[in-house]
């Protein structure tokens, strides 16, 4: 019988935080790590990053055999690979990562190191947990935080009823946390780990300082790195006026300076030191054609400005899957940028990456968050929208088909799209050509033994929610089965996955019909089905008459707005079973 191996590694770790009066951030960590088996090995990678504003002051470490207590190796950074540590999206960044994995074929084994880090600035500390990684038994894991008095600090804690050990001693604070004898199986779910966060009071980033205790004093500090970078040249004012004199209100301007900026500007994003957080020169954008989230951001921000508009460049945090801020816990917890424009009765929200999203609509990258909008008097917080109706999110499909016999078929069909729906579409019309978004095609459609012998794909960004239409004649060669006696076709409805459903509501329209020329007739499967559930009601209604097979469904989902993806996903495997009922003609 296999060994259940129910401990992998056992850890102590002592962490320190430091921040100096000079507004620098030490953080300085050491652990000991005994490796009882393979499993565990990976347990003593050693992760290392850097920047131009995280330094690493000192490391050294050695792995050792705790039975004889003799040194196997001793551990330099020279040892270690480098790396550019570029996030997804990025051309060039100055992150950079040092890493070492223990290669080793003997058990246990004890790995010990410790270094220091440098922050130049303390906007940023990083959150901690006691918590080990999976079948790792957490012996002691200190964290002892170190600042001025003068200068301040806060923290919050998630999932951690134990209060810090606090003392005082000649103006400077201690905070302590000490946990013991932690252990987990698998990892514990997000919203259960415990957690410290901290973040300053006082604080200055190259420079630049302010006082991050409200969302207010973060913006005003975000306002020190804008001011002075709006100013546009003669040639780029005679352009904005060029594009805009014409029009009569604000929102004509609007779009119409968007769809400029979407149509002559790409998206590059650069990342290195305040730079990753101090948008570019808007001048400078506007000559070089292109910029990160923040450069775009401003450029349009500082045209807007010159047509008359104002506008609020906005920190969000973004990403389809990311949570929303902690909203009661004021630090920096963004990672874009976008531009509200307040307008008569109404908010206008522009992300400045896209070439494809019409003014106004966000998509599901940045919808239903709060964001910290960086007004003239500092930091504001709201809401994005959330398009929580099924207007943001429409399916309609009407396929038309002729069976040809041998299970071969060719089929018109009329697809329309509205909304979140839309959205893979519009980026194919933008950055695809005609061969590439045939490829897409035959991804999308998902229907096999596929030859799509013509098609037009038409999309519309320009009204306030997006639409895509696509018509497509396409020959198949395997659509339905055919025996001596009958036939049976199963319709292949549109493919839709949790990703769709962003927005959580959708109206999903299919229509089939499906002509033989044979003379056939219905033998079973065509009962009709009604059902109404938490999170979508679904219809589908059969008729046969003149040798077509009509098929008509209808599902309206409406998700709440606590939905996770594993239920949106069984709500869809659902679906697919009700979709997936052969239909059987008896010749």
């Amino acid at each position: 019988m296999e060994e259940v191996k129910l401990i992998n590694s056992k850890i102590n770790s002592v962490n320190t935080i430091r921040l100096t009066e000079d507004y620098e951030v030490f953080l300085r960590e050491k652990n000991k790590i005994l490796i009882l088996n393979e499993d565990g090995l990976k347990d003593g990678n050693i992760w290392l990053s850097y920047s131009d504003l995280l330094s690493i002051e000192d490391f050294e470490g050695e792995i050792t055999d705790p039975q004889t207590g003799k040194t196997i190796e001793k551990l330099k950074l020279k040892h270690f690979k480098d790396v550019s540590h570029i996030s997804e999206g990025s051309v060039f960044e100055d992150d950079r990562l040092k890493y070492y994995k223990p290669s080793l074929y003997q058990f246990p084994v004890e790995i010990t190191y410790e270094y220091t880090q440098k922050i130049r600035g303390n906007m940023y500390f990083p959150s901690w947990t006691p918590e080990g990684k999976p079948k790792q038994l957490v012996e002691q894991n200190v964290l002892e935080v170190i600042y001025p008095e003068k200068l301040g600090l806060r923290y919050k804690t998630e999932n951690i009823a134990t209060a810090p050990n606090i003392t005082k001693d000649n103006g400077e604070v201690r905070m302590k946390w000490m946990f013991e004898n932690l252990f987990n199986l698998d990892d514990p779910e997000e919203d259960s780990v415990a957690l410290v966060k901290i973040a300053p009071k006082a604080f200055s980033m190259e420079g630049y300082a302010a006082d991050m205790s409200t969302w207010n004093g973060f913006g005003m500090w975000v306002n020190q790195l804008l001011a002075g970078r709006a100013e546009l040249s003669p040639q780029a004012k005679s352009t904005v006026g060029g594009i805009v004199d014409s029009l009569e209100t604000d929102r004509e301007k609007i779009k119409a300076l968007y769809r400029y900026l979407q149509g002559n500007y790409r998206y590059v994003s650069i990342q290195m030191g305040i730079g990753g957080l101090q948008p570019v020169y808007a001048n400078e954008v506007f000559e070089k054609k292109y910029g990160d989230c923040k450069g775009l951001t401003f450029l349009m921000k500082s045209m807007l400005q010159e047509a008359g508009i104002a506008a609020n460049y906005t920190l969000v945090q973004a990403g389809s899957d990311e949570d929303d801020i902690d909203t009661g816990f004021p630090s920096n917890q963004f990672n874009h940028v976008i531009l509200q424009v307040p307008v008569e009765q109404d908010t206008l929200w522009l992300e400045c990456t896209s070439n494809t999203l019409p003014a106004g609509f966000l998509g599901d990258f940045t919808m239903d968050r709060h964001v910290l909008a960086i007004t003239d008097e500092g930091g504001v917080l709201l809401k994005t929208p959330c398009y929580d109706a099924i207007d943001y999110n429409q399916i309609k499909n009407v396929s038309k088909v002729n069976l040809l016999g041998n299970g071969m078929a060719r089929i018109h069909q009329a697809k329309e799209l509205t909304g979140f729906a839309a959205q893979n579409y519009l980026y194919a019309q933008s950055v695809l050509n005609e061969k590439d978004i045939q490829k897409y095609l035959y991804h999308d459609l998902g229907l096999s033994g596929a030859h799509i012998e013509d098609f037009e794909l038409r999309v519309d960004g320009s009204k306030k929610v997006p639409t895509a239409e696509l018509n497509h004649d396409t020959f198949l060669q395997q659509f339905y089965q055919s025996t001596s006696k009958r036939m049976i076709i199963t319709p292949k409805f549109q493919s839709v996955d949790s990703d769709l459903l962003g927005n959580r509501f959708m109206k999903w329209e299919e229509r089939w019909e499906i002509l033989n020329e044979e003379s056939v007739e219905l033998e079973s499967g065509g009962d009709p089905v009604q059902l109404s559930e938490d999170f979508f009601d679904y219809a589908k209604e059969i008729q046969f008459a003149d040798n077509t097979l009509t098929v008509v469904r209808t599902v309206n989902f409406h998700f709440p707005e606590s939905t996770d993806r594993d239920t949106m996903d069984k709500a869809l495997k659902k679906i697919a079973q009700l979709d997936n009922q052969p239909i059987f003609l008896r010749k």
